[in-house]
């Protein structure tokens, strides 16, 4: 159990909030494979507030068994992320809490002076956090990374009790700076010193790709909390391997090829179900996914060559199918 604001939160494994990648099928997949609590993909503000009404429907759609679930707002003008939430909340009354991303490091993010860049110049992230957490009524957390340029713990403990003071809930952190990306050491050390300042819990994140390396974070920092991200790609099994090993110290095996297969499918069956793009895009999403479960065994690489060349669904059910 974890306390976020006013918020009862019967886990301490989340679902990262994955931009193109969490949305309603991945997320569907997720839980029936034991995640208890997911994010919806990244949503930039500024488009959600300005956007017409069907787009916001496609990326917030959900369904009762999506639950609980939280949103992350990228965005650094407190009106217009005011706004943005206000439709959040709008669409989904049952959102958990909103997130405010100062982690994501890509450039074209970088460039409009949000995300990652909030920890070069945080005074408007506290201004957001601010505005937020005094007018909503739903909790406010922050994400953050542990530096922009280089490894910066003093300054990075700032930021997260300057986020803590400006109403921030809970901090979720990436052990990584803005310059590393994806790659590279995951700063331990860090993560631990602001768990250490802060009196709100703190959930981490950075390469886990396994139960033991979810245990390994919380061992070495202390956290409240771990997220999952990218460890969650084509394998949603993630989720009932790490409750298993933290709760009862069992390393539960990895799944078969045909289980794979099964999961596979059913998540393509999702995306021609929830999805309400268009029947191209569909193809593209269910390739990508297909990808991600496609890997470990003799001859993958071959078949993920056949599936990035499908054309249509049919076309990438018939190739599973003969695998099975």
């Amino acid at each position: 159990m974890l306390s976020i604001g006013s918020q009862k939160i019967n886990t301490n494994i989340f679902l990262a909030s994955l931009s193109g990648c969490s949305d309603l099928p991945f997320r569907l997949i997720a839980r029936e494979m034991g995640a208890e609590f997911c994010f919806y993909e990244m949503i930039d503000a500024h488009s959600l507030a300005f956007q017409p009404r069907p787009k916001n429907n496609e990326m917030l759609s959900t369904t009762s068994q999506d639950l609980p679930i939280a949103a992350q707002l990228l965005g650094s003008e407190p009106n217009i992320m005011l706004r943005a939430a206000e439709k959040i909340l709008e669409i989904n009354p049952k959102v958990s809490f909103l997130d405010i991303n100062a982690a994501c490091p890509v450039k074209k993010v970088i460039k409009k002076k949000v995300g990652a860049y909030l920890i070069n110049n945080p005074a408007p992230l506290y201004r957001v956090m601010e505005k937020l957490s005094t007018t909503l009524p739903i909790p406010i957390t922050v994400k953050l990374r542990t530096g922009y340029s280089k490894k910066d713990k003093a300054g990075i403990i700032k930021i997260a009790r300057g986020c803590e003071a400006s109403g921030a809930k809970a901090i979720f952190i990436h052990g990584r700076t803005q310059a590393q990306l994806y790659a590279g050491d995951v700063d331990f050390a860090s993560i631990k010193a602001i768990k250490d300042k802060v009196k709100i819990p703190v959930i981490a994140s950075g390469n886990i790709f396994s139960a033991e390396k979810a245990k390994e974070m919380f061992d070495k920092t202390g956290c409240d909390g771990i997220l999952v991200a990218r460890g969650a790609f084509g394998n949603p099994w993630i989720f009932r391997q790490i409750k298993a090993y933290l709760t009862e110290g069992v390393l539960l095996p990895a799944p078969s090829l045909h289980e794979k297969l099964a999961v596979l499918t059913r998540h393509v069956q999702y995306i021609e179900k929830y999805k309400i793009s268009s029947a191209k895009v569909k193809v593209g999403l269910a390739r990508k996914a297909a990808i991600w479960y496609l890997k470990g065994f003799e001859h993958a690489a071959m078949l993920r060559n056949k599936v990035g060349r499908a054309q249509s669904l049919r076309e990438l059910y018939k190739l599973v199918e003969d695998l099975f």
